[in-house]
């Protein structure tokens, strides 16, 4: 065997040898040269190879490549997917507090699909089972005197107002009804007992048409 061939055959036992003591080893650190050569390692290039031998050395590189390659992969996709699941995370209570914090303005009650209780809230938000829901208005029939403040002292407000039984939600809560959305429980009524609800609406017609629904309710707070 010429010296160049023996050279070249040290060269790839001291490679594979080098990297097989290198379980932690990146893929990219596989792509640099063997600069160094232990002094037993350098001795060897007097040692005649066979071809078998020097296959065997370039199997054995090949496969460490492989795998630390591999390796590096598989710890690139466990970081992505946690990273998207912790962006998934931050998103959720991201939502789930704009429900808590974002105002409850004035706005046209009526059922929407868009509106069905989304995971964020079924997870986070106190159940309270299926209600039923009724409708009132600020006349006299409703209220029995016209234009009359809720049991909180505000002014009731269509999309933002309902009466409740304070007993199981206290009044200032906010309630998450499925198909309605977020209102405050502000006002509270002799005929409202437990898993009832009303929902102020603007007209006494309003409340008419609507009649009486059921839907699960959440407590957000």
């Amino acid at each position: 065997m010429s010296i160049s061939l023996r050279k070249h055959a040290a060269k790839l036992v001291a490679a594979a040898l080098a990297v097989g003591t290198m379980a932690s080893v990146s893929a990219a650190a596989l792509e640099q040269p063997v600069a160094v050569l232990s002094s037993n390692l350098n001795s060897s290039v007097g040692t005649v190879l066979t071809s078998d031998q020097i296959s065997t050395a370039e199997q054995a590189l090949a496969k460490a490549k492989a795998e630390a390659e591999a390796k590096a992969k598989a710890e690139a996709e466990a970081k992505a997917k946690a990273e998207a699941e912790a962006a998934k995370q931050a998103a959720a209570a991201n939502a789930y507090n704009q429900l808590l914090t974002a105002p409850v303005t004035a706005k046209t009650v009526s059922y929407s699909s868009s509106l069905l209780a989304s995971d964020v809230i079924k997870s986070n938000a106190t159940s309270l089972g299926s209600y039923k829901l009724t409708f009132y208005c600020p006349c006299a029939t409703c209220n029995g005197v016209a234009g009359a403040k809720t049991a909180s002292g505000t002014t009731p407000t269509e999309g933002r107002t309902i009466a409740v039984d304070s007993s199981i939600i206290p009044l200032g809560s906010r309630v998450y009804i499925e198909g309605y959305g977020v209102f405050i429980a502000e006002d509270t009524g002799g005929a409202i007992k437990n898993n009832k609800i009303d929902i102020f609406v603007s007209s006494h017609d309003r409340a008419y048409d609507l009649g009486v629904q059921n839907a699960a309710v959440y407590l957000l707070d």
